[in-house]
């Protein structure tokens, strides 16, 4: 058995390992004899979007090789849905790779976006959050997904501090993608939302794109200034080692990020903020030079015959 071709797994042809994690929409089990690196999500509730999660799976297929590759690295992604007969239970995902864990003080963790937002602690183990480059990074890296998940009008609803994941390296990787929709469609199951990583101006239809690119704009700031509860319209001190010209940029977009829904930075406003390259400013063009005012040359040749120009004789 391999993965991801895409196609329906039936639960009894599944061999479950250890369960490896419980949340709040179900729980999560290794998987034997299925290749390394592949889990199983089964969700506790009923009613789930198969429709939706079908929908989810089928859509790296359906994108350029460069964004496939960049997404399916990236992110837990809906690779194959579980049926238990006609039911749909779960889902196969890739397993968090190594490089995202870290050994704290009991156990080895996930090195979750919240280590970025408080101040170290003995107990975190060798989880030590980077500095000034090393979280410019990470957000560059978290942009440039949301950048890509946007292009493809894809939501991401719920961004918080629990489900991006980052590596000493500044990769990052996406959890509990199954909440992820297309524009204007219903999700697999209801999404909740996180305290304190919510948008005051969120329709009552729901996340959307908009939405998105407020919480973005939370995620940049918080990582950069080191705060777990930093909104705009507050005041943005980035941690020693940001560049001037970034922290002005990042401040500024933060503040538009206060904005009407649809005036908001979007994912490519960010990525130029957070170019150390910065804008190059261009001295004005000068002014255009109309073009000389020549005499014309005598033609000759009558009505349907091709004009010759009369040169003078020699």
């Amino acid at each position: 058995m391999a993965w991801p071709d895409g196609d329906d797994v039936q639960l009894r042809d599944l061999v479950l390992g250890k369960e490896l994690g419980t949340g709040g929409q179900g729980k999560v089990c290794d998987l034997r004899r299925a290749g390394d690196g592949y889990v199983y999500k089964e969700y506790f509730a009923s009613g789930v979007n198969g429709a939706a999660l079908r929908r989810l799976v089928e859509l790296p297929g359906e994108m350029r090789q460069a964004d496939r590759d960049g997404l399916l690295r990236q992110a837990a992604w809906p690779l194959a849905r579980v049926l238990d007969g006609g039911e749909v239970k779960g889902f196969v995902m890739r397993k968090i790779p190594k490089e995202f864990y870290g050994r704290t003080a009991s156990k080895p963790r996930p090195r979750e976006l919240q280590y970025l937002l408080y101040e170290p602690k003995a107990m975190w183990g060798d989880i030590t959050p980077p500095e000034a480059d090393g979280r410019l990074e990470i957000v560059r890296r978290a942009v440039a997904l949301f950048r890509l998940l946007h292009s493809q009008r894809l939501v991401v609803g719920d961004v918080s501090m629990n489900n991006l994941l980052w590596s000493p390296a500044g990769d990052v990787f996406l959890l509990d993608c199954d909440g992820i929709r297309e524009t204007g469609t219903r999700p697999v199951l209801e999404q909740p939302s996180t305290p304190d990583w919510d948008d005051p101006k969120q329709p009552a239809t729901g996340p959307d794109l908009d939405t998105d690119r407020y919480k973005l704009a939370l995620l940049v700031a918080r990582v950069l200034t080191r705060t777990s509860a930093l909104r705009p319209g507050d005041a943005v001190e980035c941690v020693p080692g940001v560049p001037e010209r970034v922290a002005g940029e990042v401040a500024a977009r933060f503040a538009d990020a206060a904005r009407p829904r649809g005036l908001r930075p979007d994912a490519a406003h960010w990525a130029r903020a957070l170019d150390e390259r910065g804008v190059i400013e261009l001295d004005p063009l000068p002014p255009v030079r109309r073009p000389p005012s020549l005499p014309h040359a005598p033609m000759d040749g009558g009505r349907g015959q091709r004009p010759m120009i009369q040169l003078p004789p020699s």
